[in-house]
């Protein structure tokens, strides 16, 4: 338990915050701005990912193949290819708002976040859940740098149960779909960085459990 590095929990920080916008971001020329200067705070080593490098040269006039290309996979009109929702993925019927809705809202209650619209629009929208990731990943660097490191501990352990109990159960198939219907590279890149970042955090966590 003393794999506390405070370098990682920045950057894993930075992951989840750029994932999160990723999925709030309206992919538009005056907005995506947003994401790629994201995308520079992460280390050197996820820089050098295909995702990030197509960030880098995306150019304002893809945008709307892009953007196009999103609604398609996440949104409609038509059913999305991949429904950015966990409930879809693990309830029997594919429905939204089932069991996994709550049980994720309830991890966010124990850190005080709640869904501006709750009962409207689900809490296990994938930008929720990444959104979660990053606000407690970044109590943790907080919680470091203030030399709080039980509490640290604590938070770390919260992430890893949520990370289990949650992504780690759906996001594999979500990403599979990105991956077999998207017909732009920089969605295919996209899910590779997700299942990347999942496994990294896997490594983690072993490596702490191993202390």
């Amino acid at each position: 338990m003393e794999n506390l590095e405070l370098e990682y929990h920045q950057n894993i920080s930075n992951v989840y915050d750029l994932l999160r916008v990723v999925f709030f971001n309206q992919w538009k020329e005056n907005t995506i701005w947003e994401i790629k200067n994201k995308s520079k705070l992460l280390n050197q080593k996820l820089q050098k990912s295909s995702f990030v490098k197509s960030l880098e040269v995306l150019e304002t006039s893809d945008l709307d193949e892009v953007r196009w290309e999103y609604n398609r996979l996440f949104i409609g009109p038509k059913k999305p290819l991949a429904t950015p929702f966990e409930s879809v993925y693990r309830s029997q019927k594919q429905l939204m708002m089932r069991e996994f809705t709550f049980e994720v809202r309830e991890f966010y209650a124990q850190v005080g976040l709640e869904v501006e619209k709750k009962d409207q629009f689900p809490d296990d929208f994938i930008g929720l859940e990444f959104q979660y990731l990053f606000y407690v990943s970044q109590l943790v660097v907080e919680l470091i740098k203030a030399k709080k490191i039980e509490e640290a501990k604590e938070l770390i352990l919260v992430r890893e149960e949520f990370l289990y109990k949650h992504p780690k159960q759906w996001f594999p198939n979500f990403c599979d779909d990105i991956s077999n219907n998207s017909e732009k590279q920089i969605w295919k890149n996209l899910a590779e960085f997700i299942l990347n970042i999942l496994k990294i955090e896997e490594e983690f966590f072993i490596i702490l459990l191993k202390k």
